[in-house]
């Protein structure tokens, strides 16, 4: 069986953007046995990860087992591979740096022309006048959180980092009131790690901003406001970086609310890390 005719045979099988790639498999063979696969992606219209996908639901070990099959095939139509120069690495380095700083713009383009700027401002303006902000986020997405701690902690005080530990999250959950804001970060599935810590949350009035893929079909939605990040749908580090500049832009707006006062605040944080520590001795 050709690749052709397998694609055709899996085609239903496949993902939304799995079956872009499919389609330019069949239609540019010549295309797909010469390119590299961010290349393939972007002719395609999808991200490099999706095309990597594509090969696992073929069955195929990656990208360069699909090229061999895709040359086998056009060798036994009697085509000819066009192969191109070897271009130096140099070149080739530049090459596909250029391609991956396009797919990063374009993941967040997608990601901030889909997001409905009243919620950003929400979420804003939440930030800003909430009394404490505990972050949560687990598995893949507890660096964004501790990112977002991270910043918000050099700025402002009471700001707290949930970690995944049971003692841990019943200590925050018990800080928790009606002037607390509760971040919740959750990707790739992950709502159902955090869904318990959620719930009790809001039985304590607690105003909850949620950033995930998606929105919820299953259940009701928990949180006040709810920010979608559509790149994460892909995966991959074009989804990491859209998130991260969104996550930027929370914290440069909160800022932008009063300037002042967060810089005193940032100034007063540095200038205690500069004193030495002072044990008084009895």
């Amino acid at each position: 069986m050709s690749i052709c005719d397998d694609i055709k045979r899996r085609y239903i099988r496949l993902s939304k953007g799995q079956r872009k790639v499919a389609q330019f498999v069949m239609d540019n063979p010549n295309v797909v046995a010469t390119q590299i696969a961010s290349e393939v992606g972007r002719l395609a219209d999808v991200s490099e990860s999706t095309v990597i996908r594509f090969c696992y639901a073929m069955d195929l070990a990656g990208f360069s087992e699909l090229q061999d099959k895709v040359k086998g095939y056009l060798i036994e139509k009697g085509e000819i591979i066009e192969v191109k120069k070897a271009m130096p690495a140099k070149k080739i380095r530049k090459h596909i740096g250029a391609d991956i700083v396009k797919q990063d713009i374009a993941g967040i383009s997608k990601t901030f022309n889909e997001l409905n700027e009243r919620d950003v401002e929400e979420v804003v303006q939440l930030l800003h006048h909430s009394k404490r902000i505990h972050f949560l986020g687990f598995r893949q997405s507890a660096p964004a959180a501790f990112w977002m701690y991270s910043n918000l902690k050099m700025l402002r005080e009471q700001v707290f980092f949930i970690q995944h530990e049971a003692d841990k999250i019943a200590q925050q959950l018990a800080l928790m009131d009606e002037d607390s804001l509760l971040v919740v970060i959750s990707l790739d599935d992950e709502y159902e790690d955090v869904a318990t810590s959620v719930e009790i949350a809001k039985r304590k009035n607690v105003k909850i901003a949620a950033i995930r893929d998606k929105k919820l079909i299953s259940i009701p939605e928990p949180a006040h406001t709810v920010l979608i990040v559509p790149s994460a749908l892909e995966g991959g580090a074009t989804c990491t970086i859209a998130i991260f500049s969104l996550l930027h832009i929370l914290v440069e707006s909160m800022v932008s609310q009063n300037p002042q006062q967060y810089e005193n605040y940032l100034g007063k944080s540095r200038s205690m890390k500069k004193s030495p520590n002072l044990i008084a001795i009895s």
